[in-house]
């Protein structure tokens, strides 16, 4: 299999942020090019979880810096997050999609994660049992995570619970052990699962920080549904 080539384009950009009239948070992101259908691969990273603040410019982001988007199905008020779908992929042939986190409607972070695995991406996703990735749909964020009920889903599982009537239960967010490990667990049975450890203790303390009790899944065709 061959494999295209990651492109890096050194910028940066100003983006703002407003809480009050009178207090303004400012923050530098880099951003990075891929090619479409790039492999992306997993970043190494410490498993010593470190919060990153928004104010800061470093090198321990997530491999797709944050955008401002201008998207209008995009544009709603409040803090939330969306899961989108991207043109790329991990070694193991599973898509990757992308985790969006908007605070007063402009999004600030994003994660790139995995849903469902390789071969189960076009079953059922609104059955129980078929391992497809969550169905379209808004969910209501669990303030506080568990432990997961199986292994893969680790000791720290952000539970998320479906606004709509589906047959999918027990979805929730959290990192998966065997991302890009080609031992058939590459993947989810369904939820969202971050690449490591520490992305996930990131986006946990930037769910309570800003209150992002919404999410938005919209990574399956309408033609899809």
């Amino acid at each position: 299999m061959s494999l295209s080539c990651v492109t890096v384009a050194n910028c940066n950009v100003n983006t703002e942020l407003k809480g009050t009239e009178n207090h303004k948070i400012t923050f530098d992101l880099p951003q990075l090019k891929l090619d479409a259908n790039t492999y992306l691969p997993s970043s190494s990273v410490s498993e010593n979880p470190d919060f990153v603040n928004f104010t800061e410019t470093n090198d321990r982001r997530n491999d797709l810096s944050p955008e401002i988007s201008t998207n209008s199905r995009y544009n709603r008020n409040g803090n939330y997050m969306i899961l989108s779908p991207t043109e790329y992929y991990n070694s193991q042939r599973n898509p990757l999609y992308k985790l969006r986190l908007f605070v007063n409607g402009q999004e600030v972070y994003s994660f790139m994660t995995v849903s469902g695995r390789a071969h189960t991406q076009t079953k059922d996703r609104n059955r129980s049992g078929t391992e497809a990735p969550l169905p379209n749909g808004e969910y209501r964020v669990a303030k506080s995570t568990t432990r997961g009920t199986i292994a893969e889903a680790g000791d720290r599982f952000l539970p998320l619970t479906p606004k709509f009537e589906t047959g999918r239960t027990a979805l929730g967010i959290h990192y998966d052990p065997s991302y890009e490990k080609n031992n058939g667990e590459d993947g989810t049975s369904g939820c969202i699962g971050l690449k490591n450890r520490k992305e996930l203790s990131q986006l946990l303390k930037y769910v309570k920080m800003y209150k992002l009790n919404t999410l938005y899944v919209e990574i399956q065709s309408r033609s899809g549904e």
